[in-house]
């Protein structure tokens, strides 16, 4: 922070906040901060530097906000900066991202946030030895920031990994002074690094502590949750499809890959997307967001053309020279009936895996956006019995080859076998780069980013088993 070029006022509220934020009290700093700004309006290092503080305390927005509003002070930066929520393709929005960080780095070069940003924009390229560089550049800057480590702790080389190690540690002993989210984020990487040294009982520790506090973070509302997928079997009566069925928008385009979180959702999606005719466009929400809030009232025959004509337009603009493009919103297991309808010559691949394996991973992970079930063993373990039971409904009502189930650990058993039946089952010529997918250079947002980018390997069957003496909770969930 500075406080070059504030009035008085401002300059009191910013020194004050300045003094706030060495003390961890994050929400008092942004309220001076806030005062900073309103006292000086036209200043430009009192919002940079709310837009930090807004970080730390899980508020994107608030945070974005106020970085949009710095650059439309500055010439230089809202010539250059650009919406980048608003570019559906990966790539492209990756690549927006590091322009928008590099300009705002050149007139900000301190600015730890655009290091990150640019960090993980470089991952998500799979640029992994630049993004581990961005990383430190950030932590250069402040330290004291679990996120800005989460980089190195992923995919860093053994130095790098050991000094985040060491640094995280410390941090651990003053963990009194983080805000919560930073918290939760810095056990959740004292586990992953812990985990994969195989101390069990300290990663488990860390993942419990991790877990306990993002719980609080987050809304979650088990009963509308699970009563949801309930509402949906029952709206998809066989009385209903066989009424609905003929009444959508074919088309070949789409291709969607369902199924829980960390259930290989990614790792299919990779496979596909190494083929040169097929668009991965990763987690889109065009589908739910086309259905709206409502779903699944008010369908009509009518409806689920307009829907399906909209859905394939909007996918078509993402890649228009694709034959295939694939959809990985892994939630949209909930609209497999709703595809089958609006879509019908979309298809469908599930994606299954150990139950216990997939849920142990969904409960590693600190996710981005509103996922809520993953935080508590018990909670965790309904919601996947919920899924599986809205999966069972699927297969007993729509027709035979309405979809394809893709066993993961039957993948990465025999990838030749499996990948071909995938590529033939969305009606193309096979092609061998599909066997090399984590040779394929595309942006991947997922939590999977690191392992798409690897061969194929076995090590993650059978992951929960070393932590089965902690999982009794979701164990009975799952029973």
């Amino acid at each position: 922070m500075t406080e070059n070029n504030l009035n008085s006022a401002a300059q009191r509220a910013f020194v004050l906040a300045q003094a706030l934020y060495r003390q961890g009290r994050f929400n008092e700093a942004a309220t001076a901060l806030e005062q900073a700004v309103a006292a000086a309006p036209q200043a430009i290092e009192p919002r940079t530097a709310l837009a930090d503080v807004l970080l730390k305390l899980g508020r994107p927005r608030g945070a974005m906000a106020a970085l949009e509003a710095a650059v439309g002070l500055d010439p230089h930066l809202r010539t250059v900066c650009q919406d980048v929520d608003a570019i559906a393709n990966e790539e492209a929005r990756c690549n927006a991202i590091l322009e928008n960080c590099r300009h705002i780095l050149s007139r900000y070069p301190r600015y730890a946030p655009a290091h990150y940003g640019m960090a993980c924009a470089l991952l998500n390229l799979g640029r992994t030895v630049e993004a581990c560089r961005a990383s430190e550049r950030a932590l250069m800057i402040d330290a004291t920031v679990p996120t800005y480590y989460h980089v190195l702790i992923h995919t860093g080389n053994t130095k790098q990994v050991t000094n985040a190690i060491s640094t995280l540690e410390l941090l651990a002993e003053r963990e009194a002074a983080l805000d919560e989210l930073d918290r939760s984020t810095l056990h959740f990487l004292l586990a992953k690094a812990y985990g994969d040294q195989n101390r069990i009982a300290d990663a488990f520790a860390h993942l419990a502590t991790g877990n306990a506090i993002k719980r609080t973070l987050v809304a979650y509302d088990e009963a509308r949750e699970l009563g949801l997928m309930h509402t949906i079997a029952t709206a998809f009566s066989p009385k209903h499809i066989a009424a609905w069925r003929g009444s959508g928008f074919a088309s070949p385009l789409p291709v969607f890959v369902v199924g829980m979180p960390r259930s290989g959702t990614s790792l299919v999606e990779q496979i596909l997307a190494s083929h040169p005719d097929v668009h991965g466009a990763g987690e889109i929400t065009t589908l739910p967001d086309l259905v709206g809030a409502d779903f699944p009232s008010g369908l009509t025959t009518r409806a689920l053309a307009r829907l399906g004509e909209a859905y394939v337009a909007k996918v078509a603009a993402i890649a228009p020279v694709a034959q295939r493009v694939v959809d990985k919103f892994p939630y949209n297991f909930r609209n497999v009936g709703l595809i089958h309808l609006a879509l019908p010559g979309a298809r469908i691949i599930h994606v299954r895996r150990d139950p216990l394996d997939t849920c142990f991973s969904c409960f590693q992970q600190t996710f981005a956006g509103a996922i809520g079930f993953a935080y508590d063993q018990g909670e965790l373990g309904r919601y996947y019995k919920a899924y599986e039971t809205l999966m069972a409904h699927w297969r007993a009502v729509l027709p035979d080859g309405a979809m394809l189930e893709v066993q993961y650990e039957e993948l990465v058993k025999d990838l030749p076998a499996m990948a071909r039946r995938m590529v033939d089952y969305c009606g193309l010529a096979w092609d061998a780069r599909c066997l090399e997918f984590h040779k394929t250079e595309r942006a991947v947002a997922t939590a999977s980013f690191h392992q798409v980018r690897q061969p194929l390997y076995q090590s993650s069957v059978g992951r929960a088993r070393a932590y089965l003496p902690y999982l009794s909770t979701l164990r009975a969930a799952l029973a």
